[in-house]
């Protein structure tokens, strides 16, 4: 994986921070070229295809997970947008990766982070979150 993704169905993403890597980032934030901000983690990974999670983020919501004041758990199932963005990446290059929306109560809970897990990044927040907020708010007045 690299730090510009291209994901069917999202287009262009790059990735803002890495927080777990294992080989690869396996929970990390992503924008965007529209702006659009992400918090994916990878779910499942067996011989045929890996499974990942996105879950739509404010620039807020993402700097209050990253302070910990959110846990990865309900960031996930508690969605902003009430739906997730599932990828299935299989290992077989003749069969295409998919991403289809999916509900909170459609995920096991085996597939989320366990309750409790919380990022503490001791940084401020995001300058670019904070930034695009506000170039937002004042577009629309």
């Amino acid at each position: 994986m690299a730090d510009i993704l291209n994901i069917t169905g999202l287009g262009r993403l790059e990735i803002i921070e890495t927080y777990v890597y294992y080989d690869q980032p396996v929970l990390f934030s992503c924008q965007s070229a529209a702006g659009h901000l992400y918090l994916v983690v990878a779910t499942d990974k067996n011989d045929e295809r890996e499974t990942w999670l996105y879950v739509g983020v404010s620039a807020e919501r993402l700097n209050l997970i990253r302070s910990g004041a959110i846990d990865l758990h309900d960031a996930f199932a508690e969605p902003e947008d009430g739906f997730l963005l599932q990828e299935i990446i299989p290992y077989d290059d003749q069969i295409q990766p998919r991403m289809e929306p999916i509900q909170p109560d459609q995920i096991s809970e085996d597939m989320l982070p366990v309750p409790g897990e919380c990022l503490d990044l001791e940084i401020e927040a995001l300058s670019m979150l904070s930034d695009a907020e506000e170039i937002a708010k004042s577009s629309r007045n």
